[in-house]
C-alpha cells in the first residue's frame, strides 16, 4: 500500500509540475499593472512631425548645399521652435519651443540622419569666421524649419533653412503633398 500512496503522490506532483509550466509558457502578452503592451504598436507620429521630417530628409540627403550624396553633414542642429522666415535664410525661433511629444516624434523619424540635436540658440554652434561645411560644430548643419502652411489644393508648404558657415547655406520652400499615406 505504501508504494501505491508514494505513486499517487509521484503522479500528482508530476501533474501539479505540468500545469505550472503550462501556465509559464502562456502566449498571453498582456502588460502587468504599469508595463506597456508588447502587443500593440505605438502610436502613429503626428501629421505636424511627418510633414517637418519629410522636409528635413529632403533637405539633408537630396538638397544639401554640397551636392553630394550621401551628405557629409555630420550633425543637424534643429531650431527649437518654428523660425517662420527660415526659406530666407533668418534661421532663428520666432515661436514658441516644439513640444517634446513633437521633438522626439521628429528623432526617432530622424534614424537614417546624421544625430539631430534641438537648440534654443543655434548661434552658439556656429563658428562664422570658418568657411563651408566647418562652420558649425561636428561638421554640422544648422536647420530652421518654418510653421506648417496649409493650402487651398491639399498640398502644404514649409520653409527650411540650412547655415553650415559664412560661404554656405540654402533656403528653400517646400512644397509637399500627402499620397499614400506619406509626404
Amino acid at each position: 500500500m505504501l508504494s501505491g500512496v508514494m505513486g499517487i503522490r509521484a503522479v500528482a506532483t508530476a501533474l501539479v509540475l505540468a500545469v505550472a509550466l503550462a501556465g509559464c509558457s502562456s502566449t498571453d502578452t498582456g502588460a502587468g499593472p504599469g508595463q506597456l503592451d508588447p502587443t500593440t504598436s505605438p502610436p502613429a507620429p503626428s501629421e505636424q512631425s511627418q510633414i517637418y521630417s519629410a522636409a528635413l530628409h529632403h533637405l539633408i540627403l537630396v538638397d544639401n548645399p554640397f551636392a553630394k550624396a550621401p551628405t557629409p553633414v555630420g550633425y543637424v542642429y534643429l531650431v527649437d521652435g518654428p523660425a517662420s522666415r527660415s526659406s530666407e535664410m533668418l534661421i532663428v525661433a520666432d515661436g514658441l519651443q516644439f513640444d517634446a511629444d513633437l521633438k522626439n516624434e521628429i528623432t526617432a523619424q530622424a534614424v537614417d540622419l546624421p544625430p539631430v540635436e534641438f537648440v534654443a540658440e543655434p548661434q552658439l554652434r556656429a563658428r562664422s569666421a570658418r568657411l563651408g561645411l566647418t562652420g558649425v560644430d561636428n561638421d554640422g548643419v544648422i536647420v530652421g524649419l518654418a510653421p506648417v502652411e496649409r493650402q487651398d489644393d491639399g498640398t502644404v508648404h514649409v520653409g527650411a533653412g540650412l547655415w553650415c558657415g559664412i560661404d554656405c547655406g540654402l533656403g528653400l520652400t517646400y512644397v509637399l503633398d500627402h499620397a499614400d499615406g506619406q509626404w
